[in-house]
């Protein structure tokens, strides 16, 4: 098995080798999965781009996007988002 050499940034490095430890899979293991899909896809296996698909910029990532979520995974929004005219939301709001 080759070697690769890389430079990547120490605070990418590791924040990337967190997300994929969480997955059950070391740094190593996802650059060979990204290596094994490019060759699949014959090139980058995304479409690098500063805009979504409909062409709308991306907004950046911002905390305000930031849900809590549930036991369950399901994002508890805002209260003060919930009409309190209906009760579309109210099994979701805090």
């Amino acid at each position: 098995m080759g070697k690769l050499v890389a430079n990547i940034d120490d605070d990418i490095k590791a924040r990337a080798a967190a997300l994929y430890d969480s997955m059950g899979m070391s740094l190593s293991t996802a650059v060979n999965m990204f290596l094994r899909q490019s060759l699949v896809d014959n090139g980058l296996p995304f479409k690098p781009t500063r805009h979504t698909p409909d062409g709308y910029p991306v907004p950046p990532v911002h905390n305000a996007y930031m849900f809590e979520r549930s036991e369950k995974g399901h994002v508890i929004l805002p209260a003060d988002w919930d009409d309190s005219e209906d009760d579309v939301y109210d099994q979701y709001a805090k």
